[in-house]
């Protein structure tokens, strides 16, 4: 693609009110003075203050990168902090839930035992006065006394 004469890569046409002096460099942003020499220093000055500000972010970045450092082992071990403490909750759990169904366990054969023994105290009650068993009275002969004859047998 060809550069337009108003590209801010071309060069400024040279006019009469913008003097050949001050033109606009295509690689800076400031104007181009006069004198080659107070230019170059002031390149060097601007490429000295980058440097500076290179050395400070990278010294910035080590400083970083050795937090980070940090930061994982301390989560690495509130890693295995976290993976112990879960296995012993759940050993715990076990053990709570264990001893729960032990006095479930209990409570129920007490009550079954309970249970049984009613239940055998009802049996042994019913059949010391059942409705079944009929006891009567059978009147002794006395001395002297005749009893009439019984009728138990005949027709």
């Amino acid at each position: 693609v060809p550069l337009s004469p108003q590209s801010h890569f071309a060069a400024a046409p040279i006019s009469p009110v913008f003097p050949q002096h001050l033109l606009m460099s295509p690689r800076c942003s400031h104007v181009v003075s006069p004198c080659p020499q107070a230019g170059l220093a002031r390149c060097q000055r601007e490429a000295e203050e980058v440097t500076e500000l290179m050395r400070q972010n990278v010294a910035r970045a080590l400083e970083r990168e050795g937090h980070l450092e940090q930061l994982q082992s301390r989560a690495q071990h509130l890693q295995q902090v976290s993976e112990a403490f879960t296995r012993t909750t759940q050993t715990v759990m076990r053990r709570q839930r264990r001893r729960h169904w032990q006095w479930h366990l209990i409570a129920l054969s007490l009550g079954l035992l309970l249970l049984f023994i009613l239940g055998l105290a009802l049996v042994l009650a019913l059949a010391r006065s059942s409705p079944g068993t009929v006891t009567s009275t059978v009147p002794t002969p006395q001395r002297g006394t005749k009893h009439p004859p019984s009728t138990a047998g005949t027709p």
